[in-house]
């Protein structure tokens, strides 16, 4: 009975492996800094990893919930909207200053 059980999982085994190796999968295109691709390239190197190992396992551990991971992102979403308010800050500042400019001319 247990050498039934075995072959059973190691044949499910072998078709996790095989679903694996065939499984459709997407390109992703992504632009990094020259530098960092750099740094990361040699960190994977180090690890004895690819670079799409690390992105896949990566990806995974977001999906998966990881919580160190979603509050890294978290942390991004306000890095992101703190620079967008910024922009906004100084695109309004150019605007309104246009528009006293141009108020000025009109009014002389």
């Amino acid at each position: 009975m247990q050498k039934k059980q075995a072959e059973r999982e190691a044949a499910e085994e072998l078709r996790r492996e095989v679903e694996f190796i065939i499984e459709p999968r997407r390109c992703v295109h992504i632009k990094m800094p020259s530098e960092l691709h750099a740094d990361f390239r040699i960190f994977g190197l180090r690890k004895k990893l690819s670079m799409q190992e690390m992105f896949i396992e990566f990806v995974r551990l977001i999906t998966d919930g990881d919580t160190v991971l979603h509050n890294k992102m978290d942390q991004l979403v306000k890095k992101k909207k703190a620079n967008r308010i910024k922009k906004l800050t100084k695109d309004d500042a150019e605007n309104i200053y246009d528009y006293i400019s141009n108020a000025h001319k009109e009014s002389t």
